[in-house]
């Protein structure tokens, strides 16, 4: 999956856009850290009843240069796409959780919603 400008996820109806007048420091200040290849990443857990490590997860991931992302909701070892959407009935609070960490990223405008 590469970095693209504009990302949807798959069963969401909302279309989340990336700043590109984005600054490093703050993706700092939202809880992104930056791996070994200079890629920015930020994973939360959308069952923290489980904690992070047995828990789906929302995964976004920002590129070294900051001119693209990923987001996408994983499974507790983050190797398999979760469609969330689908579980929605059985779990509602993992769209809850994940409408509200895609939200706040909104607000400290790393990225827009459409």
């Amino acid at each position: 999956m590469a970095f693209e400008h504009s990302v949807k996820v798959a069963g969401d109806s909302s279309t989340y856009t990336f700043n590109p007048q984005l600054k490093k420091y703050a993706l700092g200040d939202t809880g992104f850290v930056q791996n070994n290849a200079g890629a920015y990443i930020m994973q939360r857990a959308l069952q923290p009843e489980k904690g992070l490590a047995k828990s789906i997860k929302l995964k976004i991931v920002i590129n070294k240069e900051l001119t693209g992302m990923k987001i996408k909701t994983v499974n507790a070892n983050g190797t398999t796409l979760v469609d969330i959407f689908k579980l929605a009935s059985k779990e509602p609070e993992l769209i809850e959780l994940y409408r509200f960490y895609l939200n706040e990223l909104v607000e400290r405008e790393i990225m827009t919603v459409d």
